[in-house]
């Protein structure tokens, strides 16, 4: 199997506004689609069934599915969200939880007031 390249983690503020241009967390109106919490394996399989690497790991939080993410040649995730139109992605890097909201262009923090309030609704 491939190996992945080394990485070291972007705190998650820097990374907001690289995305987003902004340090103000948009709103996300698809939080309560989420279904999958945990993802079931460590690599993407696509990436490693093309014998491929990958920068970054991304899970799809409506399917579970896993991919690599947009910084990756395949970007194998972004295939993933245009197929199914599935909205919402995390990231499964560790260190890292951060959710992206495709149709809302919302990056949800981990520690997120809206994702807690989603997340109890949810539970209860």
């Amino acid at each position: 199997m491939p190996k992945t390249p080394a990485r070291f983690n972007i705190p998650e503020l820097l990374l907001k506004f690289a995305i987003t241009r902004q340090l103000k967390e948009k709103n996300c109106s698809h939080l309560h689609l989420i279904q999958v919490r945990q993802p079931s394996t460590d690599v993407c399989q696509d990436c490693v069934d093309l014998g491929d690497s990958w920068p970054n790991l991304r899970m799809c939080l409506i399917c579970g599915y896993v991919g690599c993410c947009d910084t990756s040649k395949n970007k194998h995730m972004h295939q993933h969200i245009d197929e199914t139109g599935h909205p919402l992605i995390r990231s499964i890097e560790i260190g890292e939880g951060w959710i992206w909201c495709y149709p809302d262009e919302a990056f949800i923090s981990a520690k997120s007031k809206q994702l807690d309030e989603a997340m109890s609704v949810m539970s209860g």
